[in-house]
């Protein structure tokens, strides 16, 4: 563990910390193409169109259970207290959407993944793996 002073704070970069930077990586991918050339909010936007309303919202909780990783990792940086288990609910939250619209609506399809389906998935192998070390650690 690390700390840095800056601007009056003291900043913990832990493995903890280093797993939220890993849901930054899922928000970057999100917004890359991700298949058919479209980014996540295209690909949610055509889904509720063509009436996958469950599959829509469920990019969207991708999205959204990443952005709230991400907010838990400013705020483990400023030096306040967060519990633990809300990261593993965020992480699951984000993986297991990901991964039933996979295996539900790409999988099967013939739909070739792109760079942001990529990115996304070294966002949730960095997460779970500094996680898990986290834990361990008991930081």
């Amino acid at each position: 563990m690390s700390r840095k002073i800056y601007g009056g704070f003291i900043m913990k970069l832990n493995f903890r910390t280093i797993a939220k930077l890993g849901l930054l990586l899922v928000v970057i991918g999100f917004t890359m193409p991700i298949a058919c050339d479209q980014n996540g909010f295209q690909i949610a936007n055509y889904m509720m169109d063509e009436e996958m309303v469950v599959e829509g919202v469920l990019f969207y909780v991708l999205f959204i259970s990443a952005i709230i990783g991400v907010i838990i990792g400013v705020l483990l940086l400023a030096n306040k207290k967060c519990n633990p288990t809300v990261d593993w609910i965020i992480i699951i939250v984000c993986i297991a959407s990901g991964l039933y619209l996979y295996f539900t609506q790409f999988q099967d399809s013939g739909v070739d993944l792109q760079n942001g389906a990529y990115v996304i998935l070294a966002g949730w192998i960095v997460a779970v793996v500094f996680q898990i070390i986290s834990s361990i650690k008991k930081e």
